[in-house]
């Protein structure tokens, strides 16, 4: 880690200098260019040697400028990489564009449901996880943690990958600085959206467009063969045709020829890649290369398309007026259009590539910001889960829990707020998150392959006019609807049933608890009911917390105990915050 400090203040230091060169370079070359207008009145022959003395000096601008801009984009990775969290404007509404396609048109994958990624916090942890550097980089990372897989090899080579990510400097820093370059577009994900729509443009009217070229051509010719003025009017005609053709066309296509550009930084960042081949990310980067093969073609069709991109970008108005005449820049879309529908599955493929490698390197950056963290292990053997001192991965000084489940229902009894809704949090985080990024916020992780199912933070749908508790229930029963026979799922619930009345929420809860416990489930429960818990005493593991509440305030330690609750706070903390004595008395009275 010192050496890395060491690098990023070199690194600083030669911004530093830079940034001086040039000051001095840019006075120089405004010195020379005030000498050259104030005496080039008088002797012209001064302007000659300024321009002679001007160019080099350009060159030497251009040059330390890139430099410098290569200088500032290794300090940004530098600076950024292994901090606890990065500070970026997100759209979630983008960044899950790829989430919600897959989710709508692959229905045999196990994808995270909105209830259980907003029971969980997921948008805010996604944030600590995200240091991408690039649109495919955001979405391809949301997508991944919200598709948990149930593959042991596969979660291997994902970190094996992010391993090698964290530990190999030299290779890290050059994925990172293609990357850093392509960035992100004015609008994000535009280019998922070109990628993956369905109403492209026909490409049967370039025929048309071809023919008005020839046309063009022929209008030129016809008056030099024939030496007629007459048929002057002819070209001037049909430049008037292909000028309204060019501007129409390029009304209604603006919106591909805005995301073309960031697509072709897609594929020459993946060329760029393709170049390294180091370790255990080569598997990736010669997919990377295997793509550009496919794909690579596109670019040469651009040059026409984007002459900022090719060697027209000084010809300015001559080729503005090239361009309309031949209609060359609306026959170059429809020839890219064409090329683009040949090769669209390569370049999905190779934008969801990237986004991986992207993503990737994002959860090594994470891993190395955190005080401490355990790679999972598996079992497929039995529906079981084991963790050490695992931590809430959203707090700043959580208190570490541990459990060792044996049985197939956990009940977590305790007071408010002492600690159960964290607990289910830390324990259905650290399960997505060894399942997604193989990284748990733990000292230890064993467990099975689940499938996750939450019900923590309901809430009244009053559009719909369904109450408290009709929305709980429906949660339950999606719960029960997803068991799975081979693969078992990890039910969190908070407060089972608690939107109804007593005498009903004690039957239905221990019938559902009673159903729950032959099923192919790991399900953890928390609740206030501590005659639920006498109830199924024999049937389920107990943990609990416990609290202290005195005339000082509430106490809280947060550490998890084996067996049931023996304490409660509901009445002292009425106490604390000072309901009128008539209330809480009474209220002792009937406790």
């Amino acid at each position: 880690m010192t050496n890395q400090v060491n690098n990023t203040s070199d690194v600083e230091r030669a911004i530093t200098r830079y940034s001086s060169l040039l000051s001095v370079l840019t006075a120089i070359l405004t010195m020379i260019a005030i000498i050259c207008i104030h005496f080039g009145i008088i002797a012209s022959h001064l302007i000659l040697w300024g321009l002679l003395a001007v160019i080099p000096l350009i060159w030497m601008i251009t040059y330390f400028s890139n430099k410098r801009k290569r200088l500032k984009y290794i300090l940004q990775i530098r600076s950024n990489w292994g901090k606890s969290k990065i500070i970026k404007e997100r759209d979630f509404k983008t960044i899950r564009l790829l989430f919600d396609y897959s989710f709508a048109h692959d229905k045999n994958n196990d994808f995270i449901d909105e209830q259980t990624w907003k029971d969980l916090n997921m948008d805010q942890l996604y944030g600590k996880i995200d240091r991408t550097y690039t649109d495919p980089g955001e979405a391809v990372l949301y997508r991944m943690l919200r598709e948990p897989l149930f593959n042991r090899e596969e979660l291997a080579e994902r970190s094996r990958i992010i391993g090698f990510l964290q530990n190999n400097h030299e290779a890290r820093e050059k994925i990172q600085f293609a990357l850093i370059r392509l960035g992100h577009q004015f609008i994000h994900n535009d280019v998922f959206t070109l990628l993956w729509r369905d109403n492209f443009p026909k490409t049967r009217i370039k025929l048309f467009y071809n023919f008005m070229a020839l046309a063009t051509l022929i209008s030129i010719i016809v008056p030099f063969v024939f030496w007629s003025a007459i048929l002057i009017p002819i070209p001037v005609a049909v430049y008037i045709i292909n000028l309204v053709i060019h501007y129409r066309s390029k009304r209604g296509t603006e919106f591909y020829t805005f995301s073309f550009p960031y697509l072709i930084r897609c594929i020459k960042t993946a060329k760029e890649l393709s170049s390294i081949t180091d370790g255990e990310i080569k598997t990736i980067t010669q997919k990377l290369a295997e793509l550009y093969k496919g794909s690579g073609k596109i670019i040469k069709i651009t040059r026409l398309l984007f002459p900022s991109t090719s060697n027209f970008t000084d010809t300015g108005v001559l080729f503005e007026y090239l361009s309309i005449f031949f209609l060359l820049e609306v026959r170059a879309f429809y020839d890219m259009t064409d090329a683009f529908n040949r090769h669209i599955l390569e370049l999905r493929e190779l934008y969801i590539t990237l986004g991986e490698l992207d993503a990737l390197q994002s959860v090594a950056s994470y891993r190395v910001s955190l005080t401490a963290y355990a790679e999972p292990s598996f079992d497929g053997a039995r529906c079981s889960l084991e963790v050490k001192e695992a931590k809430q991965p959203l707090l700043e000084n959580p208190v570490p829990v541990s459990i060792s489940i044996h049985k197939n229902i956990i009940l977590i009894t305790g007071s408010n707020m002492g600690g159960k809704s964290t607990f289910l949090r830390t324990i259905g985080n650290n399960v997505l998150m060894a399942q997604t990024i193989a990284t748990t916020t733990a000292a230890y992780y064993h467990g099975a392959f689940f499938r996750i199912v939450t019900s923590i933070s309901r809430t009244d749908d009053l559009v719909a006019g369904k109450s408290f508790y009709y929305v709980e229930a429906e949660r339950i029963l999606k719960t029960i609807q997803s068991f799975d026979k081979e693969i078992p799922t990890l039910c969190i619930i908070d407060e089972l049933l608690s939107g109804t009345n007593s005498v009903e929420r004690l039957q239905a809860s221990e019938a559902i608890i009673q159903y729950l416990a032959k099923q192919n489930t790991l399900a953890i429960i928390a609740t206030h009911d501590l005659e639920l818990a006498q109830r199924l005493n024999g049937l389920c593991q107990f943990y609990h917390f416990t609290s202290d509440v005195d005339e000082n305030g509430l106490k809280f330690d947060y550490l998890l105990k084996p067996g049931i609750a023996t304490t409660r706070n509901a009445i002292a903390l009425l106490k604390y915050l000072g309901y009128p004595k008539e209330i809480t008395d009474k209220a002792q009275q009937e406790e």
